[in-house]
């Protein structure tokens, strides 16, 4: 609503750290090619020498109009329990377990997601999990719901794969039913902010040259998969401010994030309809909720994690019978759209 403004960004990037200092500008330039707002790199923890990487986090900044942001993807030491961390200057990886990383982080300056919470893919015959084996691990800020890399990689094997290429990124599926659950059933204990990211990696050379779609080049990712921001203060053009702007309104869940090579999202609402309160609020018993659509579209009104209401609709009124946690998922042309954050009604 007029209330806020809505931006839009790409959220888990991967690019060599080794290359990353001096070819920062160049995602910038793809990121305004796609024409995202910001763009976040979590680079996985150097194992040696972190310090000589720290440079890393002065690089961000404003590149063209795409404001980039340096974080980090953590592990523990079994590659399971990944976990993206943005808002610090330096590396809290290379500890034995998550929780350890959660512990050392400041949680005033600093968001955390659980990454890929069901990852797992087979493309080249090699099983590989990097899942969230530890359901004990707590003090998160949020769960990567939807995850780019794993959705198609999952089902691609190289007997298949270009029949896959060439379906990408038609046959994405959409979030994992039992992540979804899971992140319904935790959020009905404290808020759990839900993000979609895409775990894109730099093409080795010789893939590069194979991708005769440019399917897979970062300005084509990032047209895909995106999270929308609706921020209380508009962006000043300061990216200090900026990142703060924006790791707040991460922090609170005031956003949605869909797939926008289906269809542009921008403009989806969940909230009162004097724009007062949105995703990521509370609300009490017998406030009217309002939903609008960029187009007319299948919508369903999750509570508790229970679908209640089907509708093909542009815009909708409803007033919440029963205090939970309500959201909204958005399909388009039989195809997952767009997925909103909570509202809790009290």
């Amino acid at each position: 609503m007029s209330r806020y403004t809505e931006i839009k960004g790409c959220i888990h990037i991967h690019f060599p750290l080794r290359k990353l200092g001096k070819k920062i500008e160049r995602l910038g330039r793809e990121g305004e090619k796609a024409g995202v707002d910001f763009i976040i790199i979590n680079s996985h923890t150097p194992e040696k020498n972190p310090k000589k990487y720290e440079r890393t986090f002065k690089k961000e900044g404003y590149y063209g109009k795409t404001l980039i942001i340096t974080a980090e993807e953590t592990d523990d030491k079994k590659r399971q329990n990944h976990l993206l961390v943005i808002g610090e200057k330096n590396w809290y990886g290379n500890k034995d377990n998550v929780k350890d990383v959660l512990a050392a982080i400041d949680k005033n300056t600093t968001i955390s997601f659980v990454a890929h919470p069901d990852g797992y893919h087979k493309l080249f015959l090699i099983k590989k999990q990097h899942l969230w084996t530890d359901r004990d691990i707590d003090g998160f800020t949020g769960i990567e719901i939807w995850s780019m890399l794993f959705d198609w990689a999952e089902n691609t094997r190289i007997y298949n794969l270009p029949v896959r290429y060439f379906g990408f990124p038609q046959n994405l599926k959409g979030p994992k039913k039992n992540v979804l659950d899971i992140w319904d059933a935790l959020s009905l204990k404290r808020k759990i902010v839900g993000i979609a990211g895409l775990d894109i990696h730099s093409l080795p050379f010789l893939f590069y040259l194979l991708d005769i779609n440019k399917s897979f080049r970062y300005y084509s990712i990032f047209k895909g998969l995106r999270n929308h921001l609706l921020l209380k203060e508009p962006m000043t053009g300061s990216s200090e401010k900026d990142k703060a702007n924006i790791t707040n309104t991460l922090k609170k869940g005031s956003l949605f994030f869909a797939n926008d090579l289906i269809a542009d999202s921008s403009g989806f609402f969940f909230g009162t309809e004097d724009g007062e309160k949105t995703m990521g609020d509370t609300v009490s018993m017998g406030t009217t909720l309002f939903v609008r659509n960029p187009l007319k579209a299948n919508t369903r009104i999750i509570y508790n994690g229970t679908p209640i209401i089907e509708e093909l609709l542009e815009t909708k009124k409803f007033i919440p019978e029963k205090e939970g946690i309500y959201r909204i998922e958005v399909e388009h042309k039989g195809k997952k759209w767009i997925f909103s954050n909570h509202i809790r009604v009290e």
